[in-house]
């Protein structure tokens, strides 16, 4: 039976969650753009607004696919700016109450793996990734966001505008 396209985009919801989660919790301000915001699903920005990047997940639910589609459109990614990213987020078997594993890698780095599949120069628009076709160096590669953390000044700085003398 086929998977019905709502339980589809529940699964992307669920990715870009997880992700938006992840960068949070190292400080990263994070905001979820729009569903028809072309090719990005996460904008983040260092707190003081000098960097801006852009977060494509692509999400792949386990019990329902065994590996990431893009589309041979991603090989134009091999071009993309050094602040765009790709997170491959593995949501994980919820019956075997399964965490979720992640892939990281600047965009442009994803678009030279579509370009270099086997699919690239035939007429399949297909580009599937299974967990284990992923550069094992983009596994958990969450220093890749390194210039969005917060320093230890800037976390300082807002600490001391938030505390109250006593």
């Amino acid at each position: 039976m086929k998977t019905p396209q709502w339980i589809k985009k529940l699964g992307g919801h669920a990715g870009e969650l997880f992700v938006a989660a992840e960068l949070s919790k190292r400080g990263i301000p994070n905001v979820l753009l729009p569903e028809n915001f072309s090719d990005d699903d996460i904008l983040i920005a260092d707190k003081p607004g000098n960097s801006l990047g852009y977060v494509q997940v692509k999400a792949c639910h386990p019990t329902r696919s065994e590996s990431f589609i893009l589309e041979d459109s991603a090989e134009e990614w091999k071009t993309a700016s050094d602040n765009h990213y790709v997170v491959f987020v593995w949501l994980g078997d919820p019956e075997k109450n399964e965490p979720p594993r992640f892939w990281i890698a600047k965009k442009s780095d994803v678009g030279e793996a579509c370009v270099k599949h086997a699919a690239h120069g035939t007429n399949n628009w297909e580009r599937r990734f299974y967990p284990e076709d992923l550069n094992p160096k983009w596994e958990n590669n969450w220093k890749i966001f390194g210039k969005y953390v917060p320093t230890i000044r800037e976390y300082l700085k807002v600490n001391e505008k938030g505390s109250k003398k006593r």
